[in-house]
């Protein structure tokens, strides 16, 4: 199996690089009321520093999986698959590992060739060079925002769903150039006052 964009988002396993689904809106294209909708959703990536919770994950043929993970912005975040699966993948800062212990498989790609690195940056925005807003969708709590990479335009997008009271990252979506596409809904999210460096260690023999 390659290590595709696809097998890394999604629980990373939950994704795929970016296909446009039309021409890319520039960000000063957007309305007054949809740049308010991305600048609060970029605020609260930027506040998302240290978090643990679950994750349920839908593949492109209606396969279903679960799991936990954890997250340490800047670069560093680990999803843990639930029985039978137990595949492992972890951000370190750098590269993105892919461990699948029952079929003792281990793959490794850079966090900057994935959608992750949106999430994992320094500083969370949608108005760096290499990203593009196709679409923002309103909903009664909160918005959907649909990104392209302005680098790899056909491979596929990541549309991001945030809501909810308290405002939160409820799931995202990345549909590939073929129009499949993987959800992963984050079930919980909370704080996490320390998070253990070893989470964030290569998988592989753990």
């Amino acid at each position: 199996m390659s290590l595709t964009r696809r097998s890394l988002l999604a629980g990373a396993s939950a994704a795929t690089a970016l296909a446009l689904a039309g021409p890319a809106l520039a960000q000063a294209e957007l309305s007054a009321s949809e740049q308010r909708l991305v600048a609060r959703a970029q605020a609260y990536l930027q506040s998302m520093t240290s978090v643990r919770g679950r994750f349920s994950e839908t593949g492109p043929r209606g396969q279903r999986a679960s799991g936990a993970f954890y997250l340490n912005r800047p670069g560093r975040m680990r999803f843990e698959y639930d029985a039978p699966s137990r595949l492992v993948v972890v951000a370190d800062g750098s590269n993105i590992h892919r461990w699948d212990p029952r079929l003792e498989v281990y793959q490794r790609v850079p966090t900057s060739q994935t959608p992750l690195s949106l999430l994992l940056a320094q500083t969370a925005s949608f108005s760096n060079r290499n990203i593009s807003i196709l679409r923002v969708v309103p909903s009664p709590d909160g918005a959907q925002i649909q990104l392209t990479d302005r680098r790899r335009p056909r491979d596929g997008t990541l549309t991001l769903e945030f809501g909810g009271n308290p405002y939160r990252l409820r799931s995202w979506v990345v549909m590939d150039a073929q129009g499949a596409a993987t959800r992963v809904q984050l079930v919980t999210i909370n704080p996490a006052a320390s998070l253990p460096d070893s989470l964030f260690r290569n998988p592989r023999g753990s």
